[in-house]
């Protein structure tokens, strides 16, 4: 067995029976080769004696009571007549090394263990070694010398074996007494009891590690020897151990005192009792600390008082009740909470002031209560004012035992209406829009969460619709918030009015709504959003204005968009997107191919990002040609993206990103730099190409200090004010006409020439056209690319050519591409046009061979 095995080994390193320990007694008892042959030839000789001599010496034991013990049963006995078999086969093998010695040390163990002592031991040996000289006389009787050798050999080993079993027996024995020596001294130290041992002239023996906790000490050498009494000064104690020692008889739950000039007194109770060791009287001074127990009953006598004064007084009510409910005792604060006196509420239980919605849930909880299922519970509940209304309370009710053993319950309630009123208030803040009291974001989520769970119960599906006002900023800027909260009040109520009956719907920002419907057929989700596009057109009749709304709309439908609210709502919002990209009014189907445009338009937006750092801007320059001279009257600067390695991206691909995340402010400025830097070139370089036209983004145009950036782009490049123009369109003025005048009379005052371009497209004013210091009007490319086969154009270019000559201003049309446009404008008046007609928008050095072309044309 595995720990026997660990004991041999054990004791065989504490005994040091080392190879060389082995081969030193091998050499006292002369044991020698000579002596191995003679034990190989005993094999050989009573090898088939060998059960004789076995039964012989088990017949032998059997006369001996105590050793029948150790052999109970015939499975036993002939367990052991087969060890004791395989013994003679060992002891007569030849081989004597370490597995033999380590065979030797386990049966010391073995018999230690089982308690078979020396004597017995050792008479065994004694019986073996009698039947083996016994049976070895008759072979070997004609040879007397070579049975004396054997016999010397036999006795030889055995004599080592009998060493062998004896060390390690008396080993095993000694670990015992020290094991139990051990145990003792750990029991001793672990008492939960302080142990001091006191010989008869009162000095200290040992301390424990409880007492030595007690006394503060680390350990117990510097105490040892000293009297009891400097360690314990108290004169009850001194006197108790006088008393065992006259009287021999024990004294108990002696109190002693124990403190110091530096540490809190402390209580001991102490019991003495006395015993001999050795033929001498020694005191056992078993002591337990009491402090905590007395400190604790003053601390019940203080908390009852304690109690009585937290009763009348506390800011929470409590009240003392029997075990069926009834009221045996309140205090002031539950009368005010319940608005009944005293003398009324102790006439009633718990139940009956309990609100009727709260009654089965509070009885259940008493029941486990009063079973002693449970000791202790705490819930929120109402209970009825003594005029009726409910009031939220917070109520934990614990078992206690009276003084008489009777279950008493003490309940002890808090008036948490306040705080319930505040919950309520933030659960609205958080879960419902503040302006139209329709669900946020995090309700509707959680609704459409519900909603697909539903949907795969019952097998129908859901559809997401998210609406989106279109131009609703227009409406905040332009007529003021309070308007545009109007505004939104008015659409929430519309489309609450349009909803199916299961539907949802929510405010998810600004001006996004959604709804969340279940349907059955594709054509019920297209009814829903056609109502919804047709019921918002209908004009909203405002106190300050009539407004005309637009919504576009993004729909996803579970569970072909998506498994989850996450992925519903984000594609929603993608085909919405779509929707207002595509003109606005209108709806759009999540489709997957939107994602990956999405994707496409991130990487794009993160690589414009960068653009600018890479100087990858480059510009292209559209020549503006005078009719009919076919001189040079100036260029349009047109900004192309060269990415390093890669095509060149169009504007129109990389404009609308720039514009939708405010890049298009910074290269704006880039543009407005570049292009006069490039002027100033040109001149030094005797190129004259007029003038040279910057377009202004919508952002730009905002920007409060846009004039200082013109002032600055011509001041860092040398360009002359003259020399520069900029083009505007008529959405960006008609914003905010009032401040646009400002801004453009400030451009024009340095000489600037002004322009409105994609005239036509918008919905200007005459009076405020009148009123911009404008130099141009640009007639847009819309206009100019039916004229041939459209009436309706051709008059529209007729009406802005004769309104620009009334108003003297110089008219450009753009996007002239054909012999038959070109005669059309040039007949009508137009005198400046710009198009591949006359060419392609050209990099900066190929525009000297068309400005030299146009001068000798």
């Amino acid at each position: 067995m595995a720990h026997i095995s660990e004991a041999v080994d054990r004791i065989a390193g504490q005994l040091g029976l080392t190879a060389d320990e082995i081969d030193k007694r091998k050499r006292f008892l002369e044991f020698s080769e000579q002596d191995i042959a003679l034990l190989r030839d005993l094999r050989s000789l009573l090898g088939e004696q060998k059960d004789g001599f076995s039964t012989a010496f088990y017949e032998h034991l059997f006369n001996f009571p105590e050793l029948q013990t150790l052999l109970p049963d015939p499975t036993t006995i002939g367990r052991l007549r087969q060890s004791q078999a395989a013994y003679f086969d060992r002891l007569t093998a030849g081989d004597y090394g370490p597995a033999y010695v380590h065979d030797r040390l386990r049966v010391g163990v073995v018999h230690q263990k089982i308690g078979l002592g020396p004597k017995w031991y050792i008479g065994a040996y004694r019986k073996y070694l009698s039947e083996i000289m016994r049976r070895l006389w008759p072979l070997l009787s004609a040879r007397p010398d070579r049975f004396l050798d054997t016999c010397d050999a036999v006795l030889k080993i055995v004599c080592l074996d009998m060493v062998l079993a004896l060390d390690t027996y008396f080993a095993a024995d000694q670990q015992l007494v020290l094991q139990q020596r051990d145990y003792l001294e750990q029991i001793i130290a672990g008492m939960p009891a302080g142990l001091v041992v006191v010989d008869s002239a009162g000095l200290i023996r040992s301390v424990n590690a409880t007492m030595l906790a007690v006394l503060e000490l680390d350990d117990d050498a510097h105490v040892r020897g000293r009297p009891i009494g400097e360690l314990v000064p108290d004169p009850g104690l001194l006197s108790g151990i006088a008393a065992v020692k006259d009287n021999a008889g024990p004294v108990d739950n002696l109190l002693v005192t124990l403190g110091c000039p530096d540490c809190a007194e402390r209580k001991l109770e102490v019991n003495i009792r006395l015993t001999a060791q050795g033929g001498e009287n020694l005191l056992l001074l078993i002591a337990t600390d009491v402090t905590p127990r007395l400190r604790a009953a003053m601390r019940l006598r203080e908390s009852e008082e304690h109690f009585r004064l937290i009763f009348t007084q506390a800011g929470l009510g409590i009240a003392y009740s029997s075990a069926s409910g009834k009221l045996m005792r309140v205090n002031p604060k539950l009368c005010e909470i319940l608005g009944y006196p005293e003398s009324e509420l102790l006439s009633r239980r718990f139940h009956d002031f309990t609100y009727h919605e709260d009654l089965e849930s509070s009885a259940a909880l008493a029941a486990r209560l009063v079973s002693g299922e449970i000791r202790e519970f705490n819930k929120e509940k109402r209970y009825v004012h003594k005029d009726g209304h409910p009031v939220w309370v917070n109520v934990t009710v614990s078992a206690i035992v009276d003084s008489e053993g009777k279950n008493r319950y003490l309940a002890v309630i808090e008036d948490i209406s306040a705080r319930k009123q505040a919950e309520e208030d933030l659960v609205r803040v958080a879960n419902f829009d503040r302006l139209t009291r329709l669900p946020n974001r995090n309700l509707m989520q959680e609704k459409l969460a519900a909603a697909i769970v539903r949907a795969e119960d019952t097998g129908r599906r859901t559809a997401v619709v998210l609406i989106d006002l279109d131009r609703f900023r227009k409406i905040n800027d332009s007529l003021g918030h309070d308007i545009g909260d109007q505004v939104l009040l008015e659409v929430a109520r519309r489309l609450t009015d349009m909803l199916p009956g299961s539907a949802a719907l929510g405010r998810l920002g600004e001006d996004e709504f959604v709804i969340i419907a279940e349907f059955d057929s594709r054509e019920e989700v297209d009814a829903l959003v056609s109502r919804i596009i047709d019921g918002l057109r209908a004009p909203l009749h405002l106190p300050a204005c009539e407004v005309f709304p637009s919504v576009s709309v993004g729909v996803s439908l579970y569970p072909d968009d998506g498994r989850d609210s996450g992925s519903l709502l984000k594609n929603a919002d993608t085909a919405m997107h779509r929707a207002k990209q595509a003109g606005g009014g209108i709806h759009r189907y999540y489709t997957a191919d939107m994602n990956a445009r999405a994707l496409d338009n991130l990487k794009l937006e993160a690589a414009l990002r960068r653009a600018l750092e890479r100087d990858e801007f480059v510009l292209h320059y559209q020549p503006q040609v005078c009719m009919p001279s076919g001189r040079l009257a100036g260029v349009e600067a047109l900004i192309r993206w060269q990415p390093a390695g890669q095509r060149m991206v169009s504007p129109a691909e990389f404009i609308p990103i720039a514009e939708d995340t405010g890049l298009i402010a910074p290269i704006g400025a880039w543009i407005l730099r570049a292009a006069c830097r490039q002027y100033q070139s040109w001149l030094a370089a005797g190129l004259d190409v007029a003038r040279i036209h910057v377009n202004l983004s919508a952002r730009q145009f905002r920007q409060h200090d846009l004039v200082s950036q013109v002032r600055q782009a011509l001041q860092e490049t040398g360009c002359p004010p003259g020399a520069l123009g900029l083009e505007i369109t008529e959405s960006m003025v008609m914003d905010n006409p009032d401040g646009a005048v400002r801004v453009m009379h400030e451009l024009s005052a340095m000489g600037i020439h002004l322009a409105i371009d994609d005239f036509g497209t918008g919905y200007s004013s005459l009076s405020y056209l009148k009123r911009f210091p404008i130099n141009c009007l640009k007639i847009d490319r819309s206009f100019v690319r039916d004229i041939a086969a459209d009436n309706d154009d051709a008059m529209i270019v007729s009406a802005v050519v004769a309104l620009a000559r009334s108003l003297k201003l110089e008219v450009v049309a753009e996007g002239v591409e054909e012999r038959g446009q070109a005669e059309f404008l040039r007949d009508q008046g137009c005198g400046i046009m710009q198009g591949y007609f006359f060419s392609r928008p050209l990099p900066a050095d190929q525009l000297r061979s068309f400005v030299e072309e146009a001068a000798s044309a």
